[in-house]
This record gives C-alpha cells, structure tokens and sequence, in this order.
C-alpha cells in the first residue's frame, strides 16, 4: 500500500450551483429569460440551481447570457499563489501610473524651473 500522508487535502469545490443562484437572485434575473436565451426548458435551468457543478459549456452559456463571470467568482475561491496563463489585469494600470509619474516629474521640474525665473 502507498503512503499519503503526504498528501494535502484539497478543499471542498464551491457549489456552482448556488453561485449561480445567488447571483441570479441579487440581480432579480427570472428563470424564464435565462431559460428562453439559453434555448432550454425553465424547469431545466431552475434545477442548475440546486447542482453542485455544472459543465464548462453551461457556465460559459450563462457567463455570456449574464454578462458575470462566474470562472472569475470561482477563480477568486483559490489561493493567490497558484499559476496561471491569464494576462495580469493590473498590467494596463500599473502602465498607467508609470505615465503619470512620469508627467509628475515633468511638470515638478517646469514648476522649479519657472519658479527659478520668477525669484530673479
């Protein structure tokens, strides 16, 4: 027999399902419309709330008919540390900031230069 003790225990998974529901009901999204975008009977959406997972496809579906992320929501539920291939979000801010700096120095040195002239 192998040893495991080694082994980490891996959390148990969100449920889907009541993310998906507790969205819906926050945003006071009926069943039905989901329903009818998705092409499917309202009986059959209403029982993705009480699914623990649900496949790939229909969290996508929903994401897009919703306009939520759900794979973000379930993203946000792993630790920091693990990798990912995803663009870093704050890339395009860090960016910005680099460029604000920069003007900041800019205008610090015409504010000394100007002020320089005004004392002669």
């Amino acid at each position: 027999m192998v040893d495991q003790s080694h082994k980490k225990k891996i959390p148990q998974m969100p449920h889907i399902g009541k993310l998906y529901q507790d969205f819906i009901r926050k945003k006071r999204y009926p069943q039905v419309w989901v329903a009818k975008y998705m092409g499917k009977n309202e009986s059959v959406v209403t029982r993705y709330r009480h699914r623990p997972s649900l496949q790939c496809y229909l969290l996508w579906e929903l994401s897009h008919i919703l306009k939520h992320n759900f794979f973000l929501d379930l993203a946000a539920q792993l630790p920091s540390n693990f990798t990912t291939h995803a663009p870093d979000p704050t890339l395009a801010l860090q960016e910005r900031v680099k460029e604000l700096e920069e003007e900041v120095n800019t205008l610090r040195i015409q504010k000394e230069t100007l002020e320089g002239i005004l004392k002669k």
